[in-house]
């Protein structure tokens, strides 16, 4: 069944939800200060390739603490488009690009994984597979069975961070393996996760959804992780990411969402070294990229405690 909802801006707090909005500033801050801070002499990057579930091997970049752990873990999963590669990825765990997220997250004692999904037709490759076929979710499946098995890694304590179209492969993730300790979703596009259909041809408009309900519930029901979903004023998909903490909520999930001023799609990530022909000024670190990734920090470490 296909509704239509418009999302309203006022941020209301729902049942089992809350959404939270920030002040913020729109000047750029310099990121200098915040990459480069853990030595590849103590954690020097490792590359992993990781067989999904057809036999095609995806990438994953792994930084550990220093010591033998057990740790815990997080995998980020970035947005679109996926086959990324192995480059991009050992970057953006050394902060290359000016990001700060990935470090930050080293810092606090995680074994940090990129990684990498396939890419391929979009309707097709960000759904779940059926039969032998696979797609980007069963990669992502790959990488979490693969991590779990890291002999420095407490398989209790992993985490997910999803932004953009790694959102809804998180959303998804978090569905098919209710046992993940926390999931956090960046600026996120749940298209497939909650069955919307997107207009054919011309400009997207996010601002009034058509989900398919039973789609959307379906993939819901299972979820027993703790989510916290990050968005920004300035992001288009802001109403996606509201409908997505809406329907989590009103089926009773332990869900927070926090809205920040002046955020851009991806802000929580900062500078990727990508081309953003949106952004006028290109990628930039903002008060509210380092205030969201403060909160991604402490929710993390106790989830329960946000709920």
């Amino acid at each position: 069944m296909l509704l239509a909802v418009g999302i309203l801006m006022s941020y209301p707090c729902l049942a089992s939800g809350e959404i939270h909005k920030h002040a913020g500033s729109p000047t750029p801050l310099p990121h200098d200060k915040y990459i480069r801070v853990v030595s590849e002499v103590d954690s020097p990057v490792q590359q992993a390739y990781i067989k999904s579930k057809d036999g095609v091997y995806v990438a994953a970049a792994i930084r550990k603490p220093r010591g033998d752990g057990p740790f815990p873990a997080i995998i980020v999963f970035h947005g679109a488009p996926g086959g990324r590669g192995m480059e991009q990825l050992v970057g953006w765990s050394r902060g290359d690009h000016g990001g700060p997220v990935w470090e930050r997250f080293l810092q606090e004692g995680f074994v940090v994984v990129v990684g990498d999904y396939r890419g391929g037709d979009w309707n097709a490759m960000n759904v779940p597979s059926s039969g032998a076929g696979a797609t980007a979710i069963d990669d992502g499946l790959a990488i979490i069975q693969y991590v779990e098995r890291l002999p420095y890694v407490d398989g209790k304590r992993i985490s997910l961070y999803g932004v953009s179209l790694g959102g809804n492969l998180v959303a998804f993730l978090v569905s098919k393996v209710p046992t993940i300790h926390s999931a956090i979703l960046g600026a996120p596009a749940p298209i497939w996760f909650l069955g919307v259909q997107m207009p054919q041809g011309g400009r997207r408009d996010y601002s009034n959804l058509k989900f398919d309900q039973a789609v959307a519930a379906a993939n819901i029901a299972p979820i027993r992780t703790p989510l916290l979903i990050l968005a920004g004023t300035a992001d288009s998909l802001l109403p996606m990411a509201t409908l997505l903490h809406d329907q989590l909520a009103q089926a009773g999930k332990p869900v927070r969402m926090d809205v920040y001023e002046h955020g851009y799609h991806d802000f929580v990530l900062g500078p990727q070294g990508q081309k953003r022909p949106d952004l006028p000024r290109g990628e930039v670190i903002l008060q509210g990229t380092l205030e969201a990734l403060e909160l991604s920090v402490s929710f993390v470490k106790a989830p329960a405690s946000f709920h």
